[in-house]
């Protein structure tokens, strides 16, 4: 299973570092491909975390006995931690190294938003603050990477519940 779980994994890993990469350079980091950049993002999550199926389809074959809902579900985790750690990684260097405006950028794309919403005057000024008190938090590395690498593994958390569900097999009654 650790073979499967560090091959998968891997190859999760790749395809949700790799599409996003590739859309920012292909689209570009202005505001403008933030909302884009976020479909793209979340459907990456859900599109590179589909091995799964794939992982638990081959321990199937090479499993001579009874597959558990257990055996799937770690096997779900174990590919889902790989994808979420490299996601969450990804994102610290994307925020430091590659696109260090990348952050002021999107909270100054979000308060714009906010001023553009409609809302009252008062709502916009609340909004606002709680956004400024909220940036410095976000800012922080291990911060971004801890929420990077949650929304990896709560969609990987889902699947892996889905496809325990799915695909586990019920030992015969004796």
């Amino acid at each position: 299973m650790k073979k499967l779980i560090m091959k998968y994994g891997l190859i999760a890993g790749v395809i949700v570092v790799c599409i996003p990469f590739i859309g920012s350079l292909v689209m570009g980091s202005d505001p403008s491909t933030y909302q884009m950049g976020e479909i793209i993002g979340y459907s990456t999550m859900i599109f590179s975390l589909l091995t799964i199926f794939l992982a638990v389809k081959e321990y199937k074959a090479q499993c001579k006995e009874v597959v558990s809902f257990k055996q799937i579900f770690l096997l779900g985790i174990g590919i889902t931690f790989i994808a979420a750690f490299m996601f969450g990684v990804y994102n610290v260097l994307y925020a430091t190294v590659i696109e260090p405006d990348f952050m002021n950028n999107y909270f100054n794309y979000y308060i714009e938003n906010i001023r553009n919403s409609g809302a009252t005057e008062e709502v916009i000024n609340q909004q606002i603050a709680q956004l400024e008190q909220e940036k410095s938090f976000f800012m922080n590395p291990m911060v971004n990477f801890s929420v990077m690498f949650a929304n990896v593994f709560m969609i990987g958390l889902i699947i892996s519940i889905v496809s325990a569900f799915s695909q586990s097999e019920r030992k015969p009654a004796s």
